[in-house]
């Protein structure tokens, strides 16, 4: 079994030694994934003989590198990163709760048993972990918040703001296109990308939830550089990406005097949540946070 998903994977695998393993699974985290830093530290503070190792997965071999994973006693699950948290939602989806079907993608895989089955199941962190760093600013309201992207972190973000926020805030959600699978109790004004010049002046958060700007695009900005300064000096630009530290996006709206806020506190309190999920630990959240941190 080892052999099949070692054939199946682009990089080398380290896992033949270890009593059990997490993953990460995409295109190629083992360039720069920050989960398998955060999740071994805590291994190594427990003792334990696991690790969370990268797996760079072509989208060809993705759904047969999941079902070795889960016909392989000693994987626990982990985490997944883009492109694949819809891919892998699809192959879970009947397994899942319906608030996470209302998303639509999952970025957390872990066992599930239930009789003498022992399947995966999955969770998404991404909605729950980025409101972490503003959820006194969409309480405090009512302010306009725009969301770029519809894609699996945007579906999370989208869903938890709506629930978690000010209920007078206003939300608009810009998407290249139309979503196709949309909860239609969710109140927000969809608009096509191609509108944002004419919101983005009133705007007073600015979350960028696609993967523009990320280590694969470093010089990409999801705003044209037109309209990011005409976003007004006392509004927040919040990108989720945290690979790089600082985008284009936020270099450009923090070279403005725009205050903004990058990826890496919610890619932490991600990291803290689904290593709760995947792993059975004593250890709460606040202490799984204060290793991760040091």
């Amino acid at each position: 079994m080892d052999d099949q998903l070692e054939k199946l994977v682009e990089n080398d695998l380290s896992i033949f030694s270890l009593d059990s393993f997490s993953v990460i699974l995409g295109i190629n985290p083992s360039e720069g994934a920050r989960s398998p830093l955060l999740w071994n530290k805590v291994y190594s503070k427990e003792k334990k003989n696991i690790k969370m190792v990268p797996l760079d997965v072509k989208p060809e071999n993705i759904k047969a590198v999941f079902e070795l994973l889960e016909c392989n006693p000693k994987c626990l699950g982990g985490a997944i990163a883009v492109p694949y948290k819809e891919t892998i939602f699809n192959l879970i989806e009947d397994r899942l709760p319906e608030s996470i079907k209302q998303i639509g993608a999952v970025n957390c895989f872990y066992r599930q048993i239930e009789g003498s089955e022992n399947r995966f199941t999955g969770t998404n962190t991404d909605g729950e972990a980025a409101l972490d760093p503003i959820y006194n600013l969409i309480n405090d309201g009512p302010i306009k918040v725009a969301v770029l992207g519809f894609g699996g972190a945007g579906k999370a973000v989208l869903s938890f703001l709506l629930k978690y926020s000010n209920k007078d805030n206003t939300f608009y959600l810009f998407n290249r296109t139309k979503p196709s699978k949309v909860n239609s109790s969710i109140e927000f004004k969809l608009l096509n990308a191609d509108n944002l010049g004419e919101k983005i002046q009133s705007v007073d958060l600015l979350i960028n939830t696609t993967s523009v700007g990320s280590s694969l695009s470093k010089k990409q900005s999801p705003v044209p550089v037109e309209l990011i300064c005409k976003i007004k000096k006392s509004a927040i630009v919040y990108d989720i990406i945290y690979d790089p530290k600082y985008t284009e996006l936020l270099e450009r709206a923090n070279k403005l005097g725009l205050k903004i806020i990058n990826g890496l506190r919610m890619n932490m309190i991600q990291a803290v949540l689904a290593y709760g999920y995947t792993n059975d630990t004593a250890l709460s959240k606040e202490e799984i946070l204060k290793i991760m941190s040091e």
